[in-house]
């Protein structure tokens, strides 16, 4: 699942997905909740075979109408009682084995005794009718006073343990259950549930029942029922049903953005040597929903801001691809196979993270998936509070286990993994381990079992220091060449603190030598905290490449002179080194030959990846000589998602004319919305005498789904006017899109920081049951540094109904709010007051909230465009 809505591609990276926006996100601390995840599995008293599940709804007031019967095995002698876990549900009658039964619940509990103690192997089928107002795990998406043509919906999200807020039942994934689904709706409605459609018959006054049918086992987070007014568009793979759900009236956006999905499923049933396991593949798009995307067993469910316009979507490199990919792995990673407990999820979002990778070099070639590992390394680097923590842990209770270790680094794992053992080899023993545990299960132990059993390869030392260690090596790199022996002495050492689970790496690197000559490759063994390589070089060396490629989840400070850099810019095959090349450059400040260099890479380099980079580069450098390279580059008819990066780069030149005409002139009427947006955003942070005029035109103008007028919205708070606040209140109120509202209160929360009714206005709308808007709320009020805020906050903290991501979001921005209050009591000198809130980056750099603010508005603008998290990534909640 992609729990972070923020992935970390070109449009919104989760993955968590959720995890661009880890290092901005506190420690989940303790809060008023029923039950929080359990780290380790439960020992189960019965054995949950199947369920048959019949629901009816009220929709007037919100509820659910429910009879289940379970069927289960007694797995101990001397069993006697039945727990279901269950919250918040009326139970009205209970029958085990058709007769009458008595019961009685808790909090979190229906607990039914038995007549006599069984004995193991003993049957029982235990029928529940119950009724219940979700508080979550259901949610009703329906039309009101102020959104009265939005599509009616109603859709579950169960991981982590949140089924049992809609159905009383086994709620951990450690068992394992077909299903039969019954759902009785309007009939103008289409439902979507597990397994295969057996019949849709007419059930009288307006309503029809649907039948689905579930025959492959699987576990009760990943039970899905939607129901609502939809488009559908069918598909097939192999003869199997594809399918894609738009609410009405978007139905023209599911091929453009999900036609890709037969050729995935193609991809990974022949990679992994297991063919995909389910009747059907249904993809369910809903508004509001509180994840990226959630990987039920033959029906994921995913944001519907994943429908992008038709006009949007080709503006996107890879499209939707990542969360599709993303969640299609799951059918296998975590649907098929499944982790036992929550401390092993990264056998869940790790592999399905890594897929994403896989998909994009079978598809967008090796430049693109090279592109989003490097990226993934930066952010994984960035996200301080991720450093110290094992991949597979139990030290949690408060589903903090869904974090960037589990994505990020999880896929980065299997990434390095199939490099250091081959292609051929990784596959072999991912068949094998699916194979073996196919419909199971497993812990990461059974993970390495079965590689090891495919391929004879002892793979404990990879585990011990990636999965069961943290951290990862910082490496500071030297060389000197000797002359007379015709040697490179490349000396590498490890800076990280050797502390905790964080040690010293084992890992195996490439090190590529290019001389006159030509490049020679030579494998070394890093083992030590310092160590010196001596390797042959007929002459002195153009460049020097540690891990050629980029192959090992490192960060590294490699001493070299200009000139090589510039060569390794211009030369180095593989786009992690000419993007490491492209940064490091970047520090040379006030040097023409740097910013020509970047110049021609932003204009000549194969990959859009780097040419971003170099953009990205020239914009942080400065200075006439940078901007006139971005110019010159802007008149090419370049990609949008290249031109995009030219632009937002330009809104660093400040009192630059040439640079302000440009971006006035891309705002208006440039090809790509993508670099309109850009122009927008950047207006504001070069806050020009004319900047208000031009965004209140583009906040009064339409576009594609309001693309410009969010852009604009969210400018406004860079630019810092406050003469834009009664604009920003107008579009933060009830009746205007979401995505816009969202973007007009991230700004509005900017401006008059004094002024104690716009506080009160923001916090107005966390108890609003959109999703998007709770969210831009609770970010809004941490970046407020106005302390009045904490309250409502804390009441909001205590309600039963928070979604998957919120808890830890609001407990991130109850602590900015306090440490910036603790800044201007003098308590913390410091913090620097409010506007400079002390923040480390993973460079350990020093962010006022203003820069904090930029950062967290580009987050919110790809969370608005697609949804981190999500699966990237934050410190992803429970998905």
């Amino acid at each position: 699942m992609i729990r972070d809505p923020l992935r970390n591609n070109n449009r919104h990276r989760r993955r968590p997905a959720f995890l661009a926006l880890a290092a901005l996100v506190a420690i989940f601390i303790a809060a008023p909740r029923l039950r929080a995840d359990e780290p380790y599995a439960r020992t189960r008293d019965y054995d949950l075979q199947h369920s048959r599940i019949a629901l009816r709804f009220d929709l007037d007031q919100k509820k659910v109408l429910g009879e289940v019967t379970h069927s289960l095995s007694i797995l101990h002698d001397g069993c006697a009682k039945i727990v279901f876990d269950s919250a918040g549900l009326t139970i009205q009658k209970v029958t085990v084995n058709k007769a009458a039964a008595k019961f009685e619940t808790t909090a979190e509990k229906l607990i039914i005794p038995l007549a006599a103690e069984a004995k193991t192997g003993e049957k029982f089928d235990i029928t529940i009718k119950y009724e219940g107002k979700p508080a979550k795990g259901m949610y009703f998406i329906l039309p009101d006073k102020d959104y009265p043509d939005r599509p009616s919906q109603i859709w579950t999200q169960g991981e982590s343990e949140d089924t049992h807020y809609y159905l009383p039942t086994y709620d951990y994934p450690n068992d394992r259950l077909t299903t039969e689904t019954i759902l009785t709706v309007p009939s103008s409605w289409i439902t979507v549930s597990n397994g295969k459609l057996m019949s849709v018959s007419d059930a009288g006054k307006g309503l029809k029942t649907w039948y689905w049918k579930e025959s492959v086992p699987s576990s009760t987070y990943l039970i899905t029922v939607v129901a609502g007014e939809f488009d559908e568009v069918k598909d097939t793979w192999r003869g199997i049903p594809v399918t894609y759900y738009a609410p009405k009236g978007r139905g023209d956006r599911l091929a453009i953005n999900y036609g890709r999905t037969p050729a995935m499923m193609e991809l990974f049933s022949k990679k992994f040597g297991v063919d995909y396991a389910w009747e059907k593949y249904a993809q369910v798009m809903v508004d509001d929903f509180v994840a990226g995307g959630m990987e039920n067993s033959s029906a994921t469910t995913n944001t519907s801001t994943s429908l992008v316009h038709p006009k949007l979507a080709p503006e996107y490199f890879t499209g939707e691809d990542d969360l599709i990919s993303h969640e299609l792995g799951h059918q296998w990673f975590g649907d098929l196979v499944t982790c036992k407990d929550w401390g092993n999820i990264w056998l869940n979002e790790g592999f399905a993270t890594f897929l994403e990778a896989v998909w994009s070099e079978a598809h967008f070639g090796k430049d693109q998936a090279d592109f989003e590992r490097w990226n993934g390394a930066r952010e994984w680097f960035e996200s301080n509070n991720l450093w110290n923590k094992p991949i597979v842990r139990h030290d949690f209770d408060d589903s903090s286990e869904f974090d960037g270790n589990s994505y990020g680094k999880g896929g980065w794992v299997l990434y390095m993994l199939r490099h250091q053992i081959g292609e051929e080899a990784f596959y072999r023993g991912i068949k094998h381990y699916l194979e073996v545990n196919r419909g199971k299960n497993v812990v990461t132990g059974d993970l390495a079992k079965a590689i090891e059993e495919a391929t004879h390869t002892n793979v404990d030392q990879f585990f011990g220091q990636w999965v069961y260690g943290a951290g990862a090596p910082r490496f500071d790199l030297s060389y000197t060449y000797d002359g007379e022996k015709h040697q490179v002495m490349l000396a590498v050492k490890q800076t990280q603190t050797a502390e905790g689970y964080v040690g010293i790496f084992r890992v195996p690197v490439e090190v590529e030598i290019t001389t006159a000559s030509g490049p020679k490759l030579y494998n070394v063994a890093v083992s030590k905290d310092k160590q010196t390589f001596s390797l042959p070089a007929e002459t002195a060396p153009l460049m020097v490449l540690f891990d050629k490629g980029g192959h090992v989840l490192k960060s590294a400070e490699f001493h070299k002179e200009k000139k090589e850099w510039l060569y390794q810019l211009k030369n180095a095959a593989d786009l992690a080194d000419r993007a490491d090349a492209a940064v490091a450059l970047g520090k040379m400040k006030n040097d023409e030959e740097v910013v020509a260099a970047l110049g021609e890479t932003l204009r000549n380099d194969k990959a859009w990846g780097v040419r971003a980079v170099a953009a990205d580069t020239l914009g942080k450098l400065g200075g006439t000589a940078a901007s006139k390279q971005l110019l010159a580059v802007l008149d090419s008819k370049d990609g949008p998602w290249v031109r995009d990066r030219v632009v937002s780069a330009l809104g660093n030149f400040k009192d630059d004319a040439a640079v302000a005409a440009k971006l006035n002139s891309v705002a208006k009427q440039d090809d790509s919305y993508r670099a309109r947006a850009a122009a927008l955003q950047a207006l504001g942070r070069l806050k020009g005498p004319d900047a208000l005029a031009t965004l209140d035109a583009a906040v009064a103008a339409d576009s594609p789904d309001g693309f410009l007028r969010n852009a604009a919205l969210r400018s406004l708070g860079s630019l810092g006017d406050d003469k834009a606040v009664p604009l920003l209140l107008q579009w933060s109120a009830a009746g205007k899109p979401v995505e816009s509202r969202a973007a007009a209160i991230n700004s509005l929360a900017r401006l008059q920081k004094d002024n104690k009714d716009i506080t009160k206005q923001i916090a107005s709308y966390l108890t609003e049951p959109h999703f998007h808007v709770r969210m831009a709320a609770i970010y809004a009020l941490g970046g407020r540094s106005d302390a009045t805020a904490i309250p409502a906050l804390e009441a909001l903290l205590k309600s039963d109904d928070l979604s998957i991501e919120m808890a830890p979001m609001i407990k991130g921005q109850i602590a900015r709010l306090k440490k910036a209050a603790d800044g201007k009591s003098g308590s913390n000198p410091s913090s620097g007051g409010a506007d400079e809130e002390s923040a480390e980056s993973g460079g350990g750099e020093k962010l006022t909230t203003e820069q904090r603010l930029e950062k967290l508005e580009h987050l919110l603008q790809e969370m608005s465009e697609r949804l981190k998290s999500m699966e990237k990534r934050l410190q992803p909640p429970k998905q």
